[in-house]
């Protein structure tokens, strides 16, 4: 599997302008390309890992990612910044069209509301 899934979208702060985010995984993105590039994880959520501790989690994982690239391909994307983490990622909301992605892939069954702290998957 790829590191990453390019999507293109329409990524609007004060104005709108045609731009690529790669997806990392089920809660994390890339802005930019390169040195300039900005880590962004999607603040509000908890998404199971990649190299999860069992199938049930790597598999969940791989899910989200995928639904992430598809809720956000060609479609009108807003960052919500509050702040960054440990990692120096940016920690952000993000809308698409006016919906708050975290709130949607909870709602599917691929991530968790963020309840402060990591909770096993297996």
């Amino acid at each position: 599997m790829l590191s990453h899934i390019v999507v293109s979208v329409m990524l609007c702060t004060v104005s709108c302008e045609s731009a690529e985010i790669r997806v990392w995984d089920g809660d994390s993105i890339r802005l930019g390309a390169g040195h300039q590039s900005e880590a962004v994880r999607i603040f509000n959520i908890d998404a199971p890992e990649i190299e999860g501790r069992c199938t049930y989690e790597s598999d969940l994982a791989r899910q989200a990612k995928i639904r992430l690239a598809e809720i956000l391909q060609g479609r009108r994307v807003e960052i919500l910044r509050q702040g960054t983490d440990r990692y120096g990622r940016t920690l952000a909301a993000i809308r698409v069209e006016g919906h708050d992605i975290g709130d949607i892939l909870v709602s599917e069954g691929l991530v968790r509301t963020w309840a402060g702290r990591r909770e096993p998957w297996c």
